[in-house]
C-alpha cells in the first residue's frame, strides 16, 4: 500500500462528496489549486459560498510532503526535528443557511514521519435545532460504517465526544459522531475504513438535508444560529488539531481556514430562556449519549 494509493482513494472521496453536494445545492463548487510553498505537494480546494443551500462550505484535499517537521509537530510526535514527512488528506465542514439543517464535519487523513505512520479523521453533526430522530439514525449510520469495518464504534464514539469539548465552555460542540487519531494497525484495513467513511457520507446527510431544507425560519432562530457557530469558530481556532498542524507546516491559509462560517455572532453572557429549543440544546443534546442505542 503506497501514499500514492493512498492519495488516489481520497481524491474519489472527495470528488464523491462534491459531486452530492452540488446536486443537493444545485450549484457547483469554485475549485482552487495551490501549490505547498514549504516543500512539494498541494491540494484542491473546493468552495461554496453564498449558494443555493450552502451559505459557507468547501471540501478540501491536500496531499504536502516537506523535509523537515515544524518543531512543535516533531515535539508532539515525539520525533527529531528535521524529519521528512508527508500529510494527505480529506476535509470537510458545511453551514448551510437554514437553522434546521446541522452544520458537518469530515475529514480523513494520513500520516506519515521517518518510520511512523497513522490514519486519523471522523464526523461529526452540529444541529442548532436538534430533531431526535434524526441524531439516533445520524449515530446508527456512523455505528454501521464502524461495524462494517472491523472497528469499535463505543471507542471513536467516545474519543469524539472528548476530542469536541470546549473546556472554557464546559460543553461540547454538538452531538458527536466518530473521532480516531493514530489509527495503524493494518494499514490497507486502516485505509478501507477511512475510504468507507467518506462514501458514507451522503447517506448520513442527506436525510438532514431533506428534513430541514423547506422549512421556515424565524430571525430569532437564524440569530441563535449565528451564536452557536461562535462556539464553532472557537472550537477550530483554539484546539482543532489539523488546523494547528496545517498552520505550523505553514500551509495554505485559506484552505485551512475555510471551515470558518460566513457569519457568527457573539453575545455577552447570553443565555437562553427556561423551556425553550434553544435551551433543550445545551440541557440536553450537547452532552454524552448513547444516541446509537436509544
Amino acid at each position: 500500500m503506497t501514499s500514492g494509493e493512498i492519495q488516489a482513494g481520497f481524491r474519489t472521496v472527495q470528488d464523491q462528496i462534491s459531486n452530492f453536494l452540488s446536486d443537493q445545492d444545485g450549484v457547483g463548487y469554485s475549485e482552487d489549486c495551490w501549490d505547498y510553498a514549504k516543500g512539494t505537494g498541494g491540494g484542491i480546494t473546493r468552495v461554496w459560498e453564498r449558494a443555493s443551500l450552502i451559505e459557507k462550505g468547501g471540501v478540501n484535499f491536500s496531499a504536502i510532503q516537506g523535509a523537515s517537521l515544524p518543531a512543535s509537530a516533531a515535539t508532539q510526535f515525539e520525533l527529531p526535528e528535521g524529519t521528512p514527512f508527508l500529510a494527505t488528506g480529506v476535509s470537510l465542514v458545511i453551514h448551510p443557511w437554514n437553522p434546521h439543517i446541522p452544520t458537518i464535519h469530515m475529514n480523513v487523513r494520513y500520516f506519515e514521519a521517518g518510520d511512523i505512520w497513522w490514519f486519523g479523521g471522523g464526523v461529526d453533526l452540529t444541529p442548532y435545532y436538534p430533531d431526535r430522530k434524526q441524531v439516533i439514525a445520524f449515530h446508527k449510520g456512523v455505528r454501521g460504517v464502524c461495524e462494517e469495518s472491523g472497528e469499535e464504534y463505543p471507542m471513536h464514539k467516545q474519543a469524539c465526544d472528548e476530542y469536541f469539548f470546549l473546556k472554557h465552555r464546559d460543553e461540547m460542540r454538538g452531538i458527536g459522531g466518530i473521532f480516531f487519531d493514530h489509527l495503524n494497525t493494518d494499514k490497507a484495513k486502516n485505509l478501507d475504513f477511512c475510504l468507507r467513511l467518506g462514501r458514507a457520507f451522503p447517506e448520513l446527510y442527506r436525510p438532514c438535508i431533506e428534513a430541514g431544507r423547506d422549512r421556515a425560519f424565524t430571525p430569532e432562530q437564524r440569530e441563535f444560529q449565528l451564536y452557536r457557530r461562535g462556539r464553532y469558530v472557537e472550537f477550530n481556532l483554539v484546539y482543532d488539531r489539523g488546523t494547528l498542524f496545517g498552520l505550523q507546516s505553514q500551509g495554505r491559509t485559506e484552505s485551512i481556514l475555510m471551515s470558518l462560517p460566513a457569519e457568527a455572532h457573539w453575545k455577552y453572557d447570553w443565555h437562553p430562556k427556561p423551556g425553550t429549543p434553544e435551551a433543550e440544546l445545551a440541557e440536553v443534546y450537547l452532552k454524552p449519549c448513547d444516541w446509537a442505542n436509544l
